[in-house]
């Protein structure tokens, strides 16, 4: 069983590990720096067995919440490992008054994923990933 809990600087090399073994454009590790860094923002992840699994990036700016990133490892996905780092974002920012994120137009299980959560679709953002070129399914959920 695993436990979420803030990311360390510690975690790193095994955050990017994940980060770009799942997406065409990753983050730079200097990215992730900023985001721990950085006061509005939270970075969680999951760990199990000693390893990190998954990892969930939010921004809370005036009670909007904007999800930045989230990864679970490829062979420990559909295991429910990022709704429960989801789950936690709405807990931890329950009196948010919305939740808001952009995810590739050709992600489809990430599309689902956030469906099954309540997101709904608002609509697109064109070109808005650089490498490949493609657009962003903007998807919003009601806080509490």
């Amino acid at each position: 069983m695993g436990k979420i809990r803030e990311m360390k600087k510690e975690d790193l090399e095994e955050v990017m590990a994940i980060e770009k073994a799942s997406f065409s454009n990753p983050w730079s590790s200097q990215a992730f720096l900023s985001e721990l860094e950085n006061r509005y923002s939270r970075v969680l992840v999951w760990e199990e067995a000693g390893a990190v699994k998954g990892y969930i990036i939010w921004r809370n700016i005036l009670g909007e919440v904007h999800i930045l990133n989230l990864a679970v490892a490829r062979e420990h996905r559909k295991r429910g490992i990022a709704s429960a780092l989801l789950r936690r974002c709405f807990e931890v920012e329950g009196r948010a008054s919305y939740f808001i994120l952009e995810v590739r137009k050709s992600n489809q299980a990430a599309v689902r994923l956030y469906e099954k959560h309540g997101f709904r679709i608002l609509g697109e953002k064109k070109d808005y990933y650089s490498f490949p070129r493609e657009d962003a399914l903007i998807m919003a959920k009601q806080g509490g």
